[in-house]
């Protein structure tokens, strides 16, 4: 069975999300304040043992001249993808939320490889429609992220992982003075310019100063520029 989490069950959430290998900030309570133009709702499934092993979080925003909302599921659920029993709880946790604020979508932009037949077959099954194509941001995330993986390697394990033009290129960039530090909002300008002239070159769109400001103040500890 599934439940819809409450005040008193969002501690034991959170935790939940931050130690399961799905969990993802977007997933957070946290993320629902940043994005506070929407409202922010989850569902949980328990074991047997009645701890969690599945959560699903979503934004719900109402339509303009309509009585009627979305609802967005960004990289969710965060469970098992292959457990099907606990997928299905977790959509019939959803549709009851559905039903309570007359929503008639739901989109979710999972965190799963894009050849996990196993889960898409899971989600044909739960009547999703899958978005085929594409490889940037057709969606509300990007299709696709790159991770490297330097769990227990040293710099130059690191590096040799690379292509020769990535390890020059890197050690021209230090050889020309570019560091990479950790800093705080006093830097906020000049990383919001760049992400301007990023964006403007490579054609995404990209936020306001601000926007970045109100992430660092409600994420906290959880974010870092």
């Amino acid at each position: 069975m599934h439940e819809i989490i409450t005040d008193s069950t969002l501690k034991e959430y959170e935790e939940f999300i931050g130690s399961h290998p799905k969990g993802h900030f977007i997933q957070s309570s946290l993320w629902g304040k940043v994005k506070d133009n929407w409202k922010w709702e989850a569902v949980a499934v328990r074991d047997k043992n009645g701890a969690i092993k599945g959560t699903l979080s979503v934004l719900i925003r109402r339509l303009p001249a309509v009585n009627y909302t979305l609802m967005y599921g960004g990289r969710g659920p965060v469970c098992d993808v292959h457990d099907e029993e606990t997928m299905k709880e977790l959509i019939e946790g959803v549709r009851a939320l559905a039903k309570k604020h007359r929503s008639y979508t739901l989109k979710l932009d999972p965190d799963i490889l894009s050849d996990d037949a196993e889960f898409l077959s899971i989600m044909d099954k739960l009547g999703f429609c899958r978005h085929k194509g594409g490889k940037n941001f057709e969606g509300i995330q990007p299709r696709y992220v790159f991770r490297l993986n330097i769990e227990n390697k040293n710099e130059d394990e690191v590096f040799s992982l690379f292509h020769q033009k990535t390890r020059y290129n890197i050690r021209l960039a230090e050889r020309k003075g570019v560091e990479v530090r950790l800093c705080g909002k006093e830097m906020l300008g000049d990383f919001s310019r760049i992400m301007l002239d990023t964006g403007v070159r490579d054609g995404f769109v990209t936020r306001p100063k601000a926007y970045f400001e109100k992430m660092l103040d409600v994420l906290g500890e959880h974010a870092r520029l």
